[in-house]
């Protein structure tokens, strides 16, 4: 940045002469680093030039430690040289990327699995709502830390956040397995496995958008299917290791694996965008200004709604329910899981090729469909298969096109800090997402006097509803898309 006084270079002290030296040198530094060029005018950074521009009236002194000031202390956002490549090495990142949330939200959503057989089995004491507490909560702390976690991401080198995270989440396993008291269990599985998910996912999520453009759909839904592969793949480990070793070495060996697979992501990961001087910021607010931004938040929260609910609780519903074994209940987990692994990339071929905003707000409603229409009435093993495989692949929406979606509305420099207000309104709902749902089965069996797959209907209702409400909103952000993409 340069102000009139570096072009007309006027008279300087002594003192003046090292604060000048210092501001060159940090000057010359960063146009050393080819890493660390912006093609994207900053709006702040112009707005600073013209307040420099305008103390030709100070005297000198006091305009270089102005300008020194505007150099060390503006959070300055800067892209790497080039491009957004649209392939190259950002087909690694999206092989680390699937990985990551393979290990991460995959793991994460086979707690299922865990809450089927504490009930089941009497594991803990008390009422059965506890559990759902608990998937409620490793979720949700994973969006309400955001603002922190995007802030560390800002401010430290995006390896020293993946291992942190990664530490985190893997403590959080092992620790779960020596757990003997229900509010352990909420430290470890809940709290500490929470925050390690919502750190790896805030330190990764920005990257497909800054390494694809126009394939950023089929990127981030490749990459997405991590979670749907975890599903498939922990579902039957979990069983298996639920019945062979107990819940303690099931935890144990399950943090293991996690720390093994996110290593390799750790190291392989690269950002192709840098924040300099970051500054912590709870959430912009001025950003809910965008509409099309406060569409697709109300978007997030229903169809957050619509997707934990079948996802934390069709394996209770088939064991308690209908009356399925452990092992049937575990595969139905597992093939909800499938439909996740096919469908998130499948989802991202759809948004790219027909339209983002179109095809997200019809599958979205479809997911809502599924529930009231397959899963209302779905009562033997078979029926329960079919409702888990395509909900599967429809109800991954959020994961797969949050991202482009996101592109739509807002430019890269707003990413992250868009990210932060949505993880921020979602946190609620997913939080007490599953409880709902545990409370109102409960309202079923002990005022409606209902029984058996009966008393799952207003549940299942409510996140069918829920879908059908999160389409109506997003089909609204059609009318705030950005004419310039990045």
């Amino acid at each position: 940045m340069e102000s009139d006084l570096e072009k007309h270079p006027r008279p300087l002290s002594e003192s003046t002469k090292t604060e000048h030296n210092a501001t060159a040198a940090a000057n010359e530094l960063e146009s050393q680093a080819p890493t660390l060029i912006s093609h994207t005018p900053d709006p702040q950074l112009v707005t600073n030039h013209q307040a420099v521009a305008s103390r030709d009236s100070l005297p000198a002194a006091l305009q270089e430690a102005a300008a020194r000031t505007e150099v060390t202390k503006t959070e300055k956002i800067v892209f790497d040289d080039g491009p957004i490549p649209d392939g190259g090495f950002g087909w690694v990142i999206v092989i680390c990327q699937f990985f990551s949330q393979m290990a991460t939200w995959g793991m994460l959503t086979t707690y299922g699995v865990y809450t089927s057989w504490f009930i089941q089995e009497r594991t803990f004491e008390g009422p059965n709502i506890q559990y759902a507490w608990i998937a409620g909560l490793g979720v949700s702390i994973a969006f309400f830390i955001s603002p922190l976690t995007s802030y560390l991401c800002k401010l430290l080198p995006l390896r020293i956040n993946l291992l942190l995270a990664q530490i985190m989440m893997s403590l959080g396993y092992i620790l779960a397995g020596f757990s003997t008291q229900i509010w352990a269990l909420a430290l470890t599985q809940g709290l500490m496995a929470g925050i390690g998910v919502g750190w790896n996912f805030m330190a990764t999520q920005p990257l497909i958008s800054q390494w694809f453009q126009k394939r950023r759909g089929v990127a981030m839904g490749l990459s997405s299917a991590g979670v749907g592969a975890g599903g498939l793949v922990f579902s039957f480990t979990t069983r298996a290791a639920l019945a062979e070793h107990g819940v303690r070495w099931s935890y144990i060996i399950h943090g293991l694996v996690i720390f093994v697979m996110l290593t390799p992501t750790t190291i392989l990961f690269r950002p192709r965008m840098r924040i300099m001087n970051p500054k912590f910021k709870l959430v912009r607010i001025g950003m809910l200004r965008n509409l099309g931004l406060v569409f697709i938040c109300l978007w997030s929260f229903f169809v957050m709604l619509g997707y934990m609910i079948p996802l934390l609780s069709i394996a209770t519903y088939s064991t308690l329910g209908v009356g399925l074994t452990q092992a049937q209940g575990a595969s139905i987990q597992a093939v909800l899981a499938a439909g996740q692994l096919v469908g998130r990339p499948g989802l991202g071929l759809f948004l790219d090729a027909w339209g983002r905003i179109n095809m997200a707000s019809i599958f979205t409603f479809l997911a809502g469909v599924t529930c009231l229409c397959i899963w209302m009435f779905a009562k033997n093993y078979g029926l329960l298969i079919f409702f888990a495989l395509v909900n599967g692949v429809l109800s991954g929406i959020f994961f797969s096109a949050l991202g482009p979606l996101l592109s739509e509305v807002v430019g890269l420099k707003d990413f992250s800090d868009s990210l932060a207000i949505i993880w921020i309104v979602t946190a609620p709902i997913t939080l007490v997402a599953v409880p709902m749902a545990f409370a109102l089965n409960t309202y079923s069996t002990e005022v409606l006097g209902r029984t058996g797959a009966d008393i799952f209907q207003i549940s299942i209702a409510l996140a069918g509803g829920a879908n059908v409400v999160a389409a109506i909103c997003l089909f609204m952000v059609k009318r705030f898309q950005r004419k310039d993409k990045d």
